[in-house]
């Protein structure tokens, strides 16, 4: 997700989940259920960040199933404001280590 992010490269990020996925951007949100879906939403996010670090504690690591503490600083496009976001990832991974299930929490720093 790292270089992903920081690189702004959709492709990479949308690559990281299996074909059929449930991939929640928000808590109570409708979960993207296609690779093709994730795509799209990163082609999205990407269009308004600009200058992008990401930084990441993995929390908890069990077979397939991971808890990471996450952090990401950018600067919004077009309005040049920066942004920092802090979260935590819960993702499981199949057998061939590609994400199944993604959940994602964050709270917005000024």
């Amino acid at each position: 997700m790292k270089v992903a992010w920081e690189t702004g490269n959709p492709e990479a990020a949308a690559n990281l989940c299996a074909e059929k996925v449930l991939y929640y951007e928000t808590p109570f949100g409708k979960p993207f259920t296609k690779r093709k879906e994730v795509l799209k939403e990163w082609e999205n996010v990407l269009r308004s960040q600009k200058n992008i670090t990401f930084s990441y504690e993995i929390l908890s690591l069990e077979d397939n199933f991971g808890i990471a503490h996450w952090s990401a600083k950018f600067t919004r496009f077009p309005s040049y404001k920066k942004a920092h976001l802090d979260g935590i990832f819960k993702v499981s991974l199949n057998e061939k280590g590609l994400c199944t299930e993604f959940n994602q929490w964050w709270n917005h720093k000024n």
